[in-house]
């Protein structure tokens, strides 16, 4: 029996597909300093999938081996933004509702993280679907202003306080294309950039959940 995380993620193998872009998606929903930190300086040597990460992975390909009517899963896209640009992601559900195409994302959580997010929300969230519904409406699409987060929540407990359930269907409402534009400009413009002045990640979560904390400036007290 493997008593050690290393010996537990050294089995853990993540399903990454590697878009050959200049950015995912995913990469504008980082804080500013984050972004351009993981686009200038290299990985830890020794970052691994997690746990967690792992568990997430199981919950997706259960949602996608169940069969759906009017559901596309894992569709994968590439946006040319500019000449030197490419934009890349995969959208976990694509669900035909009212004539409209709904981005959608699964997200597995912890139980007080998970409490945190139902009840206030999370920009990321907003950040990350909005450029999902912005790169489908380049393919084309009719697509809904707002986007779905099927929220599964590990270790699960019931809070009086709160209706958040062991899974739960959250709407998003979405920024217009205009507004995810400048966003992506901006975090193009600040990737591409000097190192930012601000440091804007949260330092708790620099110890044991940043996979650049080895390189990164802010960090060492470069």
């Amino acid at each position: 029996i493997m008593k050690n995380r290393d010996g537990i993620n050294s089995m853990i193998k993540s399903d990454y597909f590697d878009k050959q872009v200049s950015f995912s998606a995913t990469d504008f929903t980082q804080q500013d300093y984050k972004l351009w930190v993981s686009k200038n300086l290299e990985k830890n040597k020794d970052d691994k999938q997690g746990f967690k990460a792992f568990v997430g992975q199981l919950v997706h390909k259960a949602s996608y081996d169940t069969p759906e009517i009017d559901v596309i899963k894992e569709f994968s896209f590439k946006i040319v933004h500019d000449l030197e640009h490419t934009i890349g992601g995969s959208i976990d559900r694509l669900s035909f509702i009212d004539d409209m195409w709904v981005v959608e994302d699964i997200k597995t959580m912890g139980n007080f993280p998970a409490q945190k997010a139902y009840k206030d929300g999370k920009e990321e969230w907003v950040i990350q679907l909005s450029i999902y519904a912005w790169a489908m409406r380049k393919y084309g699409l009719k697509v809904s202003n707002y986007g779905v987060i099927h929220q599964y929540v590990m270790g699960y407990q019931k809070n009086k306080n709160s209706d958040m359930q062991e899974y739960n269907r959250i709407i998003i409402d979405l920024m217009d294309d205009a507004q995810v534009e400048d966003l992506i400009n901006r975090k193009i413009s600040i990737a591409c950039g000097d190192k930012p002045l601000l440091v804007d990640c949260p330092k708790f979560l620099c110890k044991d959940y940043c996979s650049y904390n080895q390189n990164c400036p802010s960090y060492k007290g470069d």
